[in-house]
């Protein structure tokens, strides 16, 4: 047994070696709030903050103070990393659960509210009789023509199984209608459409990587795969306008198409609790499926992830336009008072150490992108298509003459009147494009007062007009299947639009089984 003696002596030897660890940690961690930057400037604003509210007379709105210090902190930062207000934390809240409550509706803005794009097959909007192209301007007898399309959508959305009043134009027979509709909750649509090309390829059109995606892709190529009745030439996944999601949807997706050990991606950081490296762990069920990857300037995050994994694997061609290039990754992390940060973590990369984004090089907008296999010159990327399909004449037509699209022959000559009819009911409601040479020509003419040189400029400004308005004739196929593609998607749905216009249609489909076939002959 020890001696008190003892007892008392180790006693003070453990507490002196406390004391002195204590005395040790205390001086390290003065020297990190004395040198980290981070601790250092918030404990000088701190102090600010205090003398600001002990020394000025007026009264000071600390939230909004505090608001514009967390704003003008994070402009600092790269264009992902940003403040987010309690509303758009709680709809990424709604992005994690893969669904919403509301009535089923895609909207655009409108002068006179929300003019519905798109309603989805058997939502709640689609059962009561709501029609894309109409236009909702009233919700529960509060006028939305006054409200921003934020707090409009705040007022179509809401509890589930509550009841929308809605008070809907619709221009096609220029009537006013009330509709009572009840919020159910509306699971999110990734994929509007999944089946087959003429020549035997799997085709899927993927809007999102939101939570659910990779399961509802599985199954579509489950469900496709054992049609006995069709052999796939391979899978062609289309990315276009798809502006990403979760890195682990991702993953799970190019999972499907390699094998066992193959690289999917990895993602670096500062932190190293940031680090991953996804590599497959069994062989794909789809492995040995030739893969088209769809992409073009709107294919970011998530898809990028998809589309570079399977590239650099070698198991997939990209067609059509350079990616954005966004190769970073963001978490959001919630503030007490309710609203967060989302905040870039880590930058990801595939196989070979290939990056898209470099965070300490990064320039401030996005990296390059990646860069397609076999380019496609996208025609509504054409400034004049754009400026068509933004002055939703393009829409109101295809709407006013919905069944007449549908049966037309599609001829030579009933296209080329179409389009025509097509220009003059533009013209008729406010569309008018104008080319940076016809600007050009015009504002030249302003500057020329009279004499030869401004019957030249004059002529000039003709001729560049006559050239914007052949713009039409230049782009008659797409402008027809695009009339047709909104015609049957407003009767039939979507699905039947894609069926029967875009997969037949569309040149970059075409030119994927092309491909695809080509590979298969080998």
């Amino acid at each position: 047994m020890n001696s008190p003696a003892e007892i008392t002596k180790s006693y003070l030897v453990l507490t002196t070696a406390i004391i002195t660890a204590i005395i040790i940690i205390c001086g390290v961690m003065t020297v990190i709030v004395v040198t980290d930057p981070a601790v250092k400037y918030s404990h000088i604003l701190s102090r600010a903050a205090m003398t600001v509210r002990k020394v000025y007379p007026d009264t000071i709105d600390w939230g909004k103070a505090s608001l514009a210090a967390r704003e003008a902190m994070m402009s600092e930062l790269d264009p992902f990393s940003h403040y987010v207000e309690k509303e758009v934390l709680a709809q990424f809240e709604d992005d994690m659960s893969g669904g919403y409550f509301g009535i089923g509706i895609t909207v655009y803005p409108h002068e006179s509210g929300l003019l519905i794009l798109d309603v989805r097959e058997g939502s709640p909007a689609a059962s009561a009789g709501l029609l894309a192209g109409d236009i909702i301007i009233a919700s529960d007898s509060i006028y939305l023509n006054g409200l921003t399309p934020n707090e409009a959508l705040r007022l179509i959305k809401g509890e589930e199984n509550t009841i929308l009043d809605a008070t809907i134009f619709r221009p096609a027979s220029a009537d006013t209608l009330k509709f009572e509709i009840i919020r159910k909750r509306i699971e999110f649509l990734h994929i509007p459409f999944a089946g087959f090309t003429h020549d035997s390829a799997i085709y899927i059109r993927l809007l999102d990587f939101n939570a659910g995606a990779a399961d509802d892709l599985k199954k579509a190529l489950d469900s496709l795969s054992s049609q006995g009745s069709q052999k796939s030439r391979g899978v062609i996944l289309d990315l276009r306008d798809n502006p990403g999601g979760f890195l682990s949807e991702a993953a799970e997706i190019v999972e499907l198409f390699l094998n066992e050990g193959d690289f999917v991606v990895g993602t670096s950081s500062r932190s190293r609790w940031n680090e991953e490296r996804s590599v497959v762990q069994k062989n794909g069920e789809y492995a040995n499926y030739p893969v088209a990857v769809i992409v073009n300037n709107g294919s970011a995050s998530a898809s990028e992830v998809v589309a570079g994994a399977l590239k650099y694997s070698d198991n997939a061609v990209l067609i059509g336009d350079t990616t954005y290039g966004k190769g970073l990754v963001q978490g959001f992390i919630k503030m007490p008072d309710g609203d967060g940060i989302r905040l870039t973590i880590s930058r990801y990369f595939f196989a070979g150490g290939k990056y898209i984004n470099v965070i300490d090089t990064f320039d401030g907008k996005h990296a390059a992108g990646l860069l397609p296999d076999f380019p496609y010159q996208y025609e509504d990327e054409h400034p004049f298509y754009k400026e068509l399909e933004s002055s939703l004449a393009l829409l109101q037509f295809a709407h006013r003459y919905q069944d007449e699209l549908i049966s037309s022959t599609g001829d030579k000559n009933s296209i080329a009147n179409w389009i025509d009819r097509l220009r003059k009911y533009a013209l008729e409601n406010g569309y008018k494009f104008r080319s940076n040479l016809s600007k050009a020509a015009l504002e030249f003419s302003k500057e020329v007062d009279s004499g030869p040189l401004k019957r030249l400029a004059q002529k000039a400004v003709a001729t560049a007009e006559m050239s914007d308005s052949h713009l039409f004739q230049m782009h008659r196929e797409f402008i027809w299947m695009r009339l047709r593609q909104i015609a049957y998607e407003r009767k039939f749905g979507a699905f039947s639009a894609y069926k029967e216009v875009v997969i037949p249609e569309y040149g970059p489909i075409s030119l994927a089984e092309q491909l695809l076939a080509k590979k298969d002959s080998q």
